[in-house]
């Protein structure tokens, strides 16, 4: 004989345990969905006031001129080294010089510091990269980096830090889904990059998520 409380019982079991999957199903959607903020650019004026002095052109016009450097390719043996005149396409002074990136594409780039002797003196490559940004920050400096071609889109984010004698180390903090396509300081201090995997916000050399711009001041989701 059918017993209606039991299959009641059963019932309201089963629909808890459906219940309570689609929740927790909901709730790891949502952690799984980056947060919402205001990517709003700090202001140029502000960003003076961080003794930021620095210089920019487009990797499409070559660079600029002023910052100009050699770099030598390297060639199988018994061939000739080839010199070649390349242009910094941006450049931010330090207290230990200047660093100087370049982005040629798929022909690469590389970051270097020109020290006070610069031009009579090259200066001296740090690291080979496509350098798209320097951002000179609370606890560091960051270099945004990005290469693009055929099926490949790379890209990272190095900090750069000067020793007590002014000797500079370049490591790399993160490495990025994808290169690096913009990049500003935020109003709240902070590095966003965006590239074609999503935008991340850096608040320190250690710290990086995941997030989405609001596009509207309203925006809540």
């Amino acid at each position: 004989m059918v017993n209606p409380r039991r299959i009641a019982v059963i019932a309201g079991v089963v629909a808890l345990c459906v219940g309570a999957g689609l929740l927790l199903t909901s709730r790891e959607s949502q952690e799984r969905k980056p947060r919402l903020i205001s990517c709003a650019e700090m202001s140029y004026e502000a960003r003076l006031a961080r003794d930021e002095i620095k210089h920019m052109a487009s990797p499409n016009v070559g660079g600029m001129g002023m910052f100009h450097y050699e770099i030598t390719h390297e060639v199988p043996p018994g061939y000739t080294p080839r010199t070649e005149t390349v242009h910094a396409t941006v450049a931010l002074w330090t207290p230990h010089g200047r660093l100087l990136g370049s982005d040629r594409g798929e022909f690469g780039g590389e970051l270097a510091l020109a020290d006070e002797s610069y031009p009579a003196k090259q200066p001296k490559i740090l690291y080979y990269a496509n350098i798209e940004d320097l951002f000179l920050m609370k606890f560091g400096i960051l270099a945004t980096t990005g290469y693009f071609h055929l099926d490949r889109d790379v890209g990272s984010v190095l900090l750069v830090n000067f020793s007590s004698n002014g000797d500079p180390e370049v490591k790399e903090a993160f490495k990025l889904p994808a290169g690096v396509e913009t990049s500003w300081v935020t109003t709240d201090d902070k590095l966003l990059v965006n590239t074609s995997k999503g935008s991340f916000l850096i608040s320190s050399p250690t710290n990086i998520e995941q997030v989405r711009c609001k596009t509207r001041w309203w925006q809540i989701t």
